[in-house]
């Protein structure tokens, strides 16, 4: 299954901390819609470090992660796949209906209804796909088509950069890279973050104890009398000269 894309970025020299790439996605359907109103859709998350490549998908019932060296990985590839035929199948049968009512207006009102119908199609489930094989023989694979709810998508050049990045990290080559920094993100953070993996996640750690008042700074010791000013010892109760009670 194509999942959709959450939020992404590229980066050939990222900040310490972060990854070169990560990509972000939760699965299709209207479940996964309505989970991801709620910000608890079971995600599927790809960061690529300067060591490894990490696959992870979790959600409320917890996560698995794979965890792969550069030194285990053999090869990466990727590809796009056009849905161009069931676009002009969805075409064919509007016009086949057309056609048989045997009206001219009916002919064009689902021609007109074929064509809307077929471009949402392709342009909806135009799908990338991301993978490598390790040497062990297994293929790590992920298809990510567009984002209606977040808006974000990656194209095929974007895809060629991350590519770039990721076999620039395995060849350990020595000049450095061009810079890249590029991504996207919906504005609502909620849409953009993987999914939470406890009902601890998703309602909020328990606060922390608030640290101790810092002591009161003392007052210096005592050398004068405050009333008479004359020189007395901070351990008096009373001053020697005029009486004064401390």
């Amino acid at each position: 299954m194509a999942l959709v894309i959450k939020s992404w970025s590229i980066k050939s020299q990222p900040a310490p901390g972060e990854p070169h790439v990560r990509v972000v996605a939760r699965e299709s359907g209207f479940w996964s819609f309505i989970l991801s109103l709620l910000g608890i859709d079971a995600t599927t998350t790809l960061e690529v470090s300067s060591t490894r490549i990490e696959f992870e998908h979790g959600s409320l019932s917890g996560f698995i992660r794979r965890m792969t060296p550069f030194g285990h990985v053999s090869s990466t590839f990727y590809g796009r796949h056009k849905p161009w035929k069931t676009a002009l199948f969805i075409l064919a049968v509007c016009f086949s209906i057309g056609s048989a009512v045997g009206k001219a207006w009916a002919l064009l009102a689902f021609l007109l209804l074929g064509l809307i119908g077929a471009g949402l199609y392709y342009f909806l489930n135009r799908e990338l796909t991301f993978g490598f094989i390790e040497d062990s023989g297994f293929a790590g694979a992920i298809t990510f088509k567009r984002s209606v709810i977040e808006g974000q998508e990656i194209n095929e050049e974007q895809l060629r950069k991350m590519i770039a990045v990721i076999e620039h990290q395995i060849k350990r080559q020595g000049v450095p890279l061009e810079g890249i920094d590029i991504g996207g993100q919906p504005s609502n953070e909620r849409f953009a973050a993987p999914a939470p993996t406890s009902l601890k996640d998703v309602f909020g750690a328990t606060p922390a104890p608030k640290p101790a008042p810092a002591p009161a700074p003392q007052a210096a010791p005592r050398s004068h009398c405050p009333q008479c000013q004359q020189p007395c010892a901070g351990s008096d109760l009373f001053c020697g000269h005029c009486g004064h009670k401390f």
